[in-house]
């Protein structure tokens, strides 16, 4: 039988509950270390893809539809249109900034798109919040929150999501043309 280290109920349980792995956690170094061994383990019990990328690990199954992550993209979609308006650069903000969450709350409340988030978890944005921080995505300190590394994650699916939308656009256009 093979030999795990002494970490290995710890990251099966977190990656399980799925949470994010970050660097500089010594669980994410480990897991670099045995990256064949654990995409093995998780792929052969439970069915799930690990995924290693430069600073963060998680697990990701082609069989789940996850409603909080629709929810967590959405925010940040509206977060990062809501700071674009505002003339900042929403992309270092969220990546390197910290957010006051009463102010937070209130620009997204403001927005022209909060009918959207308010069908959404969102609408409970203390709770939110807190889901997100279990989740290793979300860093809170006192009334301000920043995001972890694991966001960049978030903002390839939406680029991926939107170059999908516009290869649709210009295929249906060239259909119609």
């Amino acid at each position: 039988m093979r030999e795990y280290p002494s970490e290995h109920n710890k990251i099966v349980s977190e990656l399980l509950d799925g949470k994010f792995i970050i660097s500089p956690s010594p669980l994410f170094y480990k897991i670099q270390e045995l990256e064949d061994d654990y995409f093995e383990f998780f792929t052969k019990s439970f069915n799930y893809n690990l995924n290693i990328e430069a600073e963060f690990a998680y697990l990701s199954s082609d069989e789940v539809n996850e409603k909080r992550t629709r929810d967590f993209t959405l925010f940040l979609a509206i977060l990062s249109r809501e700071l674009d308006y505002s003339g900042k650069n929403f992309r270092d903000k969220i990546e390197l900034g910290s957010f006051d969450i009463n102010e937070t709350e209130q620009l997204l409340r403001q927005s022209s798109k909060w009918e959207i988030l308010e069908k959404t978890t969102v609408s409970e944005f203390e709770k939110f919040l807190k889901t997100w921080r279990g989740k290793n995505l979300i860093v809170l300190d006192g009334n301000k929150f920043k995001f972890t590394k694991a966001v960049k994650l978030f903002f390839t699916f939406a680029i991926e999501i939107a170059e999908e939308k516009l290869k649709e656009k210009t295929n249906e256009e060239n259909t119609n043309a």
